[in-house]
């Protein structure tokens, strides 16, 4: 077993659904720290509490937010055994420095939604990712970033009850104050839930392949 198996299996057995190994050279370093490889994790939020919100009922638990919890702390404790196995590593970045999503794209795990959200083909939106920047010498991928899928549609827009979302397609050059009006977002989840991909993930379904369409 490789070193990236055998780091990938040891996160998974702490929770993770998934574990990619990204190159980062194509990043600035002042968003990197000058680490050359990030190996970035997740978990899928379950159909239940997908389902649960869809029907604009209130879940029993708070499923969002201890998920997330989970997969920092993840990333704490990942830093750390790398760091005891002699890999200068760290979990824990300053807020927006590098965002999740940023290395989800050159994952090539999905495309940015006009929900400005990550959105993939196998749980929607339906995820919580984690990350950790180290030096350890992994077998590193990167993708170019995916082509939005959304098409016309405009469900997360139009569900949206504060305005928040402006309705504006992803490009690589786009900011997130062109794509919704963060202070207005209330966290409510109704445009993660109503994202067709999401939908199809909390039906069991098979992926989306190609546009979306109203």
């Amino acid at each position: 077993m490789g070193l990236n198996e055998q780091w990938a299996q040891r996160i998974m057995d702490k929770g993770a659904d998934f574990v990619h190994f990204i190159d980062l050279s194509m990043l600035p370093a002042e968003m990197t720290e000058g680490y050359p490889c990030a190996v970035l994790f997740g978990k899928a939020l379950s159909r239940t509490y997908i389902g649960t919100l869809r029907a604009s009922l209130e879940p029993k638990q708070k499923e969002m937010n201890n998920t997330e919890h989970k997969m920092d702390m993840l990333a704490v404790k990942v830093a750390g055994w790398l760091e005891a196995e002699g890999y200068q590593s760290i979990g824990k970045l300053k807020a927006h420095q590098l965002p999740h999503k940023t290395v989800a794209l050159r994952a090539g795990l999905g495309f940015i939604g006009k929900n400005n959200l990550l959105v993939t083909e196998e749980y929607g939106c339906a995820l919580l990712l984690g990350k950790v920047l180290t030096t350890a010498p992994f077998v590193m991928r990167s993708e170019a970033p995916q082509v939005p899928q959304c098409g016309d549609c405009s469900c997360c827009v139009d569900v949206c009850p504060t305005g928040s979302l402006l309705g504006t397609a992803w490009t690589v050059t786009a900011t997130r104050e062109e794509m919704m009006i963060r202070k207005r977002c209330i966290v409510c989840l109704k445009c993660m839930v109503s994202c067709p991909f999401t939908g199809n993930y909390a039906n069991g379904q098979l992926p989306f392949h190609g546009e979306v369409r109203k």
